[in-house]
């Protein structure tokens, strides 16, 4: 892992400036804001990190090179230092490089940009990119690049920095302007960047329902403040502690912990509640924010009511298998929480389900064909207890059928007897919706 510093070379014949950032400024007045932006972010970098500037031909020859320039008037060569010597006067111990590009004219050169940029990163580098002498799409192209190098070379984003020249006023006026008024503005675009991050996050959590990446992007957003401060910001505190809720949410649904639906979701709630409002935030969060609170609201703290809840987030996502899942062992756990059992009693569960197969086959009153456990005489007068219960419960057992068979189906793979075709395994969907519904329908009186 290693810092990588990343820019593009102009043509302009630049004026001297101050550059500011906070508490940074650049000790004296430079032509090059590369000067200005590797002093702020690569002055304690190492001989394993890299300086990389991009530079098209006419780029090198003016700005790259020494005397690059002429007078307007007079056609007289200036004598001006180029980027290469005044980045040799800084003394770095990080070798700098330049890298010939081409200007990016037409989309064969853009991509070529887009390659030079992506070719010289490697898995786990902290990039650090300065834009401001960019060719028009290079700012986008920035962007693409660095999304596609997170998800192919696992890179980490420090920082996008634009110098803001141009605040000063015209070329004419910072000429007349005195040279110690010249502070330009160095503006930090890495918002921009992590808002990509955000919006990929924001259509997987509608897409999918998975809020893992949420939680990671609560985490990373305020790990500067938490460093900064030693870790005793408040509110940036809340912050990432919303990761551990998040990640939970996305683990239990992912596997199945249907016993946790309550707690998790009730801890999302609160996380959700204590940080909505910060301004630590991005607004793209705030937004997100709200689509959250409208999916958890369903999730009152009753297991029925969660349970319930849990199968219609699968059914939103697609999360199919684990729909059925959730949905079989919720009938389960029901039928022996309120029939007095403890319901992470296996066995009891096992006869719980062995009740319905009874009641479907029609063989409540023939205790001697019962199967084990249900079949044993120390577990005979529960399971009749369950299916008494059961049977107040009106097509209650019905619809534990449809939802068994379909769940068998989905968890053998399809190698069972009567397995659906691909070509209807879209109906699992509808189906999985349907059974929710009306077992939702069916034990409403229950829910308290």
């Amino acid at each position: 892992m290693a810092n990588v510093y990343l820019s593009f070379l102009g043509t302009n014949d630049y004026i001297e400036c101050y550059y500011v950032a906070g508490d940074f400024k650049t000790p004296e007045p430079v032509r090059f804001v590369q000067e200005a932006t590797i002093l702020q972010n690569c002055a304690k970098w190492g001989a394993e990190d890299r300086i990389f500037i991009f530079t098209t031909d006419d780029a090198e020859k003016i700005n790259w090179k020494d005397d690059g320039h002429c007078d307007f008037k007079t056609k007289e060569v200036k004598r001006c230092e180029g980027v290469e010597t005044r980045l040799k006067k800084l003394a770095l111990k990080t070798p700098f490089k330049k890298i010939p590009i081409k200007p990016g004219y037409d989309q064969d050169e853009i991509w070529h940009q887009f390659d030079a940029v992506f070719d010289l990163l490697n898995p786990g580098d902290n990039v650090i990119f300065d834009v401001t002498h960019a060719f028009r799409s290079i700012p986008m192209l920035a962007l693409v690049v660095i999304q596609y190098a997170k998800i192919f070379k696992s890179v980490t984003l420090k920082g996008i920095y634009y110098g803001a020249f141009e605040a000063l006023g015209s070329v004419q006026t910072v000429r007349d302007m005195p040279v110690e008024q010249r502070n330009a503005p160095l503006v930090d675009l890495t918002p921009l960047a992590q808002l990509m991050d955000w919006t990929v996050a924001t259509d997987r959590f509608l897409k999918s329902g998975d809020t893992a990446l949420m939680g990671e992007l609560a985490k990373s957003s305020v790990a500067n403040i938490l460093k900064d401060s030693t870790g005793k910001n408040a509110n940036a505190q809340k912050i990432e502690n919303m990761q551990k809720p998040f990640e939970q949410m996305s683990l239990m649904l992912s596997t199945c912990r249907g016993r946790d639906i309550s707690q998790v979701a009730e801890n999302l709630k609160q996380a959700v509640v204590a940080c909505r409002d910060m301004e630590l935030l991005l607004p793209p969060f705030k937004r997100l924010f709200g689509h959250i609170e409208q999916r958890i609201e369903a999730f009152s703290g009753n297991y029925l009511v969660d349970g319930f809840a849990a199968v219609r987030w699968c059914c939103e996502h697609n999360l199919i298998q684990r729909g059925f899942t959730i949905l079989e062992e919720l009938l389960i756990s029901f039928v022996v929480k309120e029939t007095g059992g403890d319901e992470s009693n296996k066995d009891l569960r096992d006869i719980a389900s062995q009740s319905f197969k009874i009641i479907e086959l029609k063989k409540q009153e023939k205790p001697e064909e019962w199967k084990k456990p249900a079949g044993e005489k120390e577990n005979r007068d529960i399971t009749k207890r369950m299916i008494v219960f059961i049977l107040s419960k009106g097509d209650i057992y019905k619809n534990y059928a449809g939802i068994r068979d379909l769940r068998n189906d989905l968890n053998h793979a399809g190698h069972v007897e009567g397995a659906k075709p691909v070509a209807e395994a879209g109906s699992f969907a509808k189906k999985l919706k349907e059974l929710c519904e009306a077992a939702e329908s069916i034990l409403a009186p229950d829910i308290r």
